[in-house]
């Protein structure tokens, strides 16, 4: 039998640091004087949670977003050390607050039993907190009702030493430029009425990638870029390079079997692959475009000409070479680019330094 340890995998995600770096200059850039957070949860995007975060890190982003608490101390673990502000704000009813506290992780609060877990958690250190008004989205968040005596508990705490009440912040739902507005009205709103109560906030942010990448009035202190980082464009018929954004990941693969008519590849939607690209996407093959023609667990066949064993084949990239971009696959299935690489399991990944 061969010996194949130094064999390239069949299949592999490949990504591009460089390209992660040049997309977050070009954000930074955008944005100032408003700070930029980048967003590294969900594996980051399916890119490697921690070679993500330390390239931001090394960029010069001082703010990372990680969704929940788990994320947040694998970064602080990984060696993300407290010069680099993380957050979190899907915060569970059972979270241990102490151990997330005293990593010094910023917490997004949206209701008081949050902040009663935060008061009561034992912490040896302050708890730095951000308020979440609702503002339409209903992604968590205070209600307008509920906003005064959250803000009222928040500034209780803030001065017996418990919190430090930091940031105030909201999502919005970038459905449309008026809906988005509105958003910003009620955000503004809750500051000035939380002003009224007393409450003095060092950072105030609404805008993800799209909003803030677009509007000057909904960047705010700072902007959580999380797909446009990865060159992911919003959809709608605007591409990453329209945006002057790169992709960040291509999906490469070789063809393990062929005739003279059809190829196999071992990647299928028990890798996270959607089957509805079956008949609607086309991957390069050699050079050639060729559309996939059935779709298993773990294979995927495409017709055409002669097609050799070991032909290399890319599923998806940044287009250069011909193959189709994530926006295209998107397009193609129904869906948008950042659920694409989300979605992909299990995986090896080749990382690219690039400059």
């Amino acid at each position: 039998m061969p010996d194949t340890t130094d064999m390239a995998p069949a299949s592999e995600l490949v990504v591009n640091l460089g390209a992660y770096r040049r997309n977050l200059a070009l954000l930074a850039t955008r944005i100032a004087p408003a700070e930029m957070m980048a967003v590294v949860k969900a594996d980051a995007y399916g890119h490697g949670l921690v070679p993500i975060a330390q390239t931001a890190v090394d960029a010069g982003v001082s703010w990372l977003g990680a969704l929940d608490t788990t994320t947040a101390l694998e970064l602080r673990a990984a060696g993300i050390g407290p010069t680099t502000a993380v957050f979190a704000w899907h915060l569970a009813p059972d979270e241990d607050y102490r151990a997330v506290i005293d990593s010094a992780i910023d917490l997004g609060v949206s209701t008081l039993d949050q902040l009663e877990g935060i008061a009561h958690s034992g912490a040896s250190e302050r708890a730095r907190v951000h308020l979440k008004i609702d503002t339409g989205l209903h992604r968590n968040g205070a209600s307008a009702e509920d906003w005064p005596g959250l803000v009222r508990r928040a500034l209780a705490l803030h001065s017996d030493g418990t919190i430090e009440l930091y940031g105030v912040w909201t999502h919005i739902a970038e459905a449309s430029y008026e809906e988005d507005s509105a958003a910003i009205r009620r955000f503004t709103d809750a500051i000035t009425a939380a002003e009224t109560l007393g409450a003095r906030f060092t950072l105030r942010h609404l805008a993800a990638s799209a909003a803030g990448f677009e509007r000057e009035d909904c960047r705010f202190d700072l902007v959580r870029f999380g797909a446009f980082g990865y060159g992911v464009s919003p959809g709608g018929g605007v591409t990453a390079a329209e945006l002057g954004l790169e992709p960040v990941m291509s999906l490469r693969s070789t063809a393990v079997m062929a005739d003279d008519a059809t190829a196999v590849i071992p990647l299928g939607y028990g890798d996270g692959i959607s089957s509805r690209a079956t008949g609607r996407v086309n991957i390069l093959v050699d050079g050639a475009l060729r559309l996939i023609a059935e779709m298993g667990l773990d294979r995927m066949t495409v017709a055409g000409d002669v097609i050799r064993p070991g032909a290399e084949v890319i599923l998806f990239g940044s287009g250069t070479s011909g193959e189709w971009t994530l926006q295209q696959w998107a397009d193609a299935t129904g869906t948008i680019g950042e659920e694409i690489v989300a979605r992909l399991r299990g995986l090896p990944r080749r990382y690219l330094g690039g400059s």
